[in-house]
């Protein structure tokens, strides 16, 4: 017996860094890894790669595309879908190299490839009518790129606490927003590798990139930092974070982004929801967000930071609701 006793811890860390080589032991297994998922096949950036998206509500009913922000993917935003089903179509994908999306190359993000990849989902799911796009943090701040880009092809626009619009704005807020420190340079180090990272060496870096999100180095998005809401979600692409935080700039040598090139030609009012806790949030918008838009209204959610649907999920779909048309 007790040579089983010691036996026994040596299997088991035998059996866990076996483990680690193993799909799926550190983030869960992509649509290309795992073909039971559902997906479509896009071509961005002369590349076909398999996106996981889920669909709600009637596909005759007006489509709606939710795009959500970095460090996340669809699931925590599967209840404002639900909620909406009833009047849309709504429509949510992991971006490339999100989620449960399959891993794409340095090469193949750019700003552009974004516009790109939402055109494409466009294609498959509304290609002869207007969508309305709701988008959180960087998906605020990409929603508004592609108005910018196709102010013809977007019905409404509705922004949850999208990220800094613009270079100027995010060199003047950096400092007072979350820091998620890419310049590290094991970071860094482990990062720049590019293709010569391995499928496991990717699957740690998400590993990784996740625990961002159970730290503290979000504090200044949420009402208790100590206590953020819960965030649940499959995967942080980590190497997409790395690479799209490359096209957008830094702090030091400057940042080089603007979302906002042509937003003038979208004449419709925009609505933008601001928590009260969140760097990100009401004062943030108001007074930088706002002015970029022809016509745009800024709205307060009480006792919230930048994961509001989570906490206050009944005022954020009141704030949605009484904005959209079909309501």
């Amino acid at each position: 017996m007790r040579h089983l006793c010691l036996l026994l811890p040596l299997l088991f860390s035998i059996y866990a860094c076996e483990s680690l080589d193993t799909i799926g032991a550190l983030v869960p297994p992509t649509v290309d890894q795992d073909r039971s998922l559902p997906s479509v096949a896009v071509n961005v950036a002369g590349r076909q790669r398999l996106i996981h998206v889920r669909t709600f509500g009637n596909p005759s009913n007006p489509p709606l595309f939710i795009l959500h922000g970095s460090f996340t993917d669809t699931r925590p935003y599967r209840n404002i879908c639900e909620s909406l089903a009833d009047k849309y179509h709504v429509v949510i994908w992991d971006q490339r190299g999100c989620g449960l999306s399959e891993r794409i190359t340095e090469e193949e993000f750019t700003l552009e490839t974004a516009v790109e990849e939402i055109n494409a989902m466009k294609n498959i799911y509304a290609p002869n009518q207007k969508v309305t796009l709701i988008g959180q943090s960087w998906g605020g701040g990409l929603a508004t790129l592609y108005t910018s880009k196709h102010p013809e092809k977007v019905a409404q626009l509705l922004l949850i606490e999208p990220m800094p619009l613009t270079a100027q704005d995010m060199q003047q807020l950096f400092s007072t927003i979350v820091q998620f420190g890419y310049d590290n340079g094991s970071w860094n180090n482990f990062a720049r590798h590019g293709q010569a990272l391995s499928p496991r060496d990717h699957e740690q870096l998400d590993y990784r990139a996740m625990m961002i999100l159970r730290s503290t180095m979000t504090a200044s998005y949420h009402c208790d930092g100590n206590n953020p809401p819960e965030w649940p979600i499959h995967r942080v692409g980590g190497f997409l974070e790395y690479v799209r935080n490359q096209r957008l700039g830094n702090p030091l040598s400057g940042f080089t982004y603007n979302f906002t090139d042509g937003i003038q030609n979208y004449r419709d009012t925009v609505r933008i929801l601001g928590g009260a806790c969140s760097s990100l949030g009401y004062k943030m918008q108001l007074q930088y967000s706002k002015s970029h838009f022809p016509s745009a209204e800024v709205i307060e959610i009480q006792n919230a930071g930048h994961r509001m649907n989570m906490e206050k999920f009944d005022d954020v779909m009141r704030a949605i609701k009484s904005f959209l048309k079909a309501y």
